[in-house]
C-alpha cells in the first residue's frame, strides 16, 4: 500500500487531498496517518498566522485527530466534511476561543457535545446537518450569545425545539434538515421577527401551516424542500 497526501492552499482555504494506492493483497485501506499528518500541517499554518481557516473535505476525521487543533487560539473557521466525531471529541474544540464558524458533517454529536461549544463565545455559525441533538441540546444553545446561523439535522428534535430557537437572542438564519416539526412547531416562530431566512427540508408541515407563517413573517425568506412555497413573495430572488 502506498499512501500520500498533499495540502493545497486555495483562496485562503486549505483542502486536504489524499491518494491511496492499494495492492491486491486483501489489505484494508486506512487513512489515519494521512489525517494526522495533514492536520499537523494545517494546524502549523494557523499557528504561524498564515491562515485562520481549516477546511477538510477528503478524509474522515475522528475524535483523536482534533487533539492537534485544541490549542489553535487564532482559528476562526473550521469545516470538516466527513466527520466521525463524537461527544468526547468535541472537548478538543472548547479552547478555540475565536472560532466563529463550525461545520461538522456526519458524526455522532449529541447534547453532551454541545456543552463544550458553550465555551465558544464568538461562535456565529453552527452547521451540524447530521447530529443527534434533542430539544435539551437546543435549549443549551440559547446560551451562545453570538449565534446568528443554525443549520441542524436530527431525528430527535420535536416542535418544542422551535420554541427554544425562537428565544435565541441573535439568530437570523435557520435551516432544519429532516427534523420532524409540524405546524404546531411553526407556531413558535410567529413572533420571531428578527428571523431573515428559514429553510425546512423533510419537515411534517402542511400548506396551511406554512401559509400562516408567511402571513405572520412576511419578510422572511422561506424555502420548503428546496423550493419557494406557493404564494411566496416575488421579491425573494434566491
Amino acid at each position: 500500500m502506498i499512501s500520500a497526501h498533499k495540502v493545497k492552499r486555495n483562496g485562503g482555504r486549505f483542502v486536504i487531498l489524499v491518494v491511496t494506492l492499494m495492492g491486491s493483497f486483501g489489505c484494508r485501506p486506512t487513512v489515519e496517518p494521512a489525517v494526522q499528518e495533514s492536520f499537523a500541517a494545517l494546524a502549523a499554518e494557523v499557528r504561524t498566522g498564515s491562515t485562520d481557516r481549516i477546511v477538510v473535505t477528503q478524509v474522515r476525521v475522528a475524535d483523536a485527530d482534533l487533539v492537534l487543533l485544541s490549542d489553535l487560539q487564532e482559528l476562526v473557521y473550521l469545516s470538516i466534511q466527513e466527520s466521525q466525531i463524537t461527544d468526547q471529541g468535541m472537548r478538543h474544540l472548547a479552547g478555540l476561543k475565536k472560532l466563529e464558524h463550525l461545520h461538522l458533517r456526519g458524526g455522532q454529536v449529541g447534547d453532551a457535545g454541545i456543552e463544550y461549544l458553550l465555551e465558544l463565545e464568538n461562535l456565529r455559525n453552527l452547521n451540524l446537518p447530521q447530529c443527534q441533538l434533542t430539544d435539551a441540546g437546543i435549549q443549551r444553545l440559547r446560551l451562545l450569545p453570538t449565534l446568528e446561523l443554525l443549520r441542524i439535522g436530527s431525528p430527535h428534535l420535536t416542535d418544542s425545539s422551535l420554541e427554544q430557537i425562537a428565544a435565541m437572542p441573535r439568530l437570523r438564519f435557520l435551516h432544519l434538515i429532516d427534523v420532524p416539526v409540524t405546524d404546531a412547531g411553526l407556531a413558535h416562530l410567529s413572533g420571531f421577527t428578527q428571523l431573515e431566512s428559514l429553510y425546512l427540508d423533510g419537515a411534517q408541515i402542511t400548506d396551511s401551516g406554512i401559509e400562516k407563517l408567511m402571513q405572520q413573517l412576511p419578510k422572511v425568506h422561506i424555502h420548503l424542500n428546496q423550493q419557494h412555497p406557493d404564494n411566496h413573495p416575488s421579491d425573494h430572488t434566491h
